[in-house]
């Protein structure tokens, strides 16, 4: 199993990955859209994607995508770690662990304070991953949300 960055080869193949994260939450197929999201992400430098990609077929089998935030407070940079999927057939591997290791060593190469996610309060697999690997619930924040639609 290789990790790497995504970069605009990868596009057709990592549609059909994001496609099918969209779905696991829910969304209607969409690869023309996914694939117009992600290459806007990629051309304007907006979020950094790393790839599962299997080194016997080429397939990729995960990704994780990061999207840089600032705090004014703290006055540094941290990544949300806002999707991170793995093909059903690929999962219980340690790939998940993989890609999250990978973003935590570019988070602290590239001088972050830290990574931030959130996930679904049904989601138990994935809480589980993440407080093995040292993420901790946020209790001193509330979160708010306003939806413009």
């Amino acid at each position: 199993m290789k990790i790497r960055q995504a970069n605009y080869k990868d596009i057709t193949k990592l549609t059909e990955l994001f496609d099918l994260y969209r779905q696991f939450y829910g969304q209607q197929s969409n690869t023309s859209a996914a694939s117009r999201y992600l290459l806007d992400r990629m051309e304007h430098g907006q979020s950094i994607i790393f790839l599962a990609e299997d080194t016997n077929s080429g397939n990729f089998v995960g990704f994780t995508q990061l999207y840089p935030v600032f705090s004014s407070i703290s006055m540094q940079r941290s990544f949300i770690l806002n999707d991170l999927y793995v093909r059903s057939e690929n999962r219980k591997q340690g790939i998940a662990k993989l890609l999250i290791n990978e973003a935590k060593s570019f988070t602290k190469t590239f001088g972050g304070k830290g990574l931030e996610l959130s996930t679904s309060m049904r989601n138990h697999e994935a809480r589980s991953l993440y407080e093995k690997e040292g993420f901790v619930q946020e209790t001193e924040f509330l979160t708010y949300f306003w939806k413009s639609i």
